[in-house]
């Protein structure tokens, strides 16, 4: 139960008897019992009323949820974003004065084989 090992429960134990003192334990155990008890009817309380609002879901609903679930947001940094698609645009103009660059160099040997 929450990730305590048996020898680590036992030095718990011992050191909250330590703390509490013999007269005490009884109680504290007491107290221990009611906290866990009324943390159990909580969390069945909790468990039935997220129920009712799962009962709707469709099998691709729950497939979204998985999908969901496993998504990494922190791969989706706003600043690593603007970057991407600013460098993507100053590649497109890139491109595309690249492109005319040529055109022009193709016009331009037009008009020196045909002289007017």
């Amino acid at each position: 139960m929450f990730g305590i090992s048996g020898s680590e429960f036992l030095v718990l134990a011992v050191i909250a008897a330590l703390v509490l003192g013999p007269k005490n334990v009884a109680q504290g155990l007491t107290a221990l019992r009611r906290v866990l008890t009324s943390f159990r009817d909580w969390s069945a309380k909790l468990r039935q009323e997220t129920s009712g609002d799962f009962a709707g879901l469709t099998p691709e609903d729950l497939e979204n949820l998985k999908v969901l679930r496993n998504l990494n947001l922190s791969s989706y940094s706003p600043k690593q974003m603007i970057r991407e698609t600013i460098q993507e645009e100053i590649e497109a103009w890139a491109q595309s004065a690249t492109q005319s660059g040529e055109v022009l160099k193709n016009a331009g040997s037009l008009n020196a084989e045909y002289p007017k």
